[in-house]
């Protein structure tokens, strides 16, 4: 899970809440980081919520595996 900010960042999602769930305006998923649990959750961003209460659309257990999502489905 190291770095996984440093990435985000680079991608434009931003953690303005510092409650490791991001956002990028740009784009209608939020991103949800537990590293408790080792987890990096996709999730519909619903609005005001931050992706809170969104449906999970993926679950990630790698930096790796979310940057593979991000080349295939992105683009980035």
């Amino acid at each position: 899970m190291d770095h996984i900010e440093t990435f985000l960042r680079s991608k434009n999602w931003l953690d303005s809440d510092l409650d490791s769930r991001y956002i990028n305006v740009n784009h209608p998923y939020a991103i949800l980081v537990s590293e408790n649990e080792g987890q990096i959750t996709l999730r519909g961003n619903s609005g005001i919520d931050n992706g809170q209460n969104g449906e999970e659309i993926f679950t990630f257990t790698s930096l790796n595996d979310l940057q593979e999502w991000f080349e295939e489905n992105i683009g980035e």
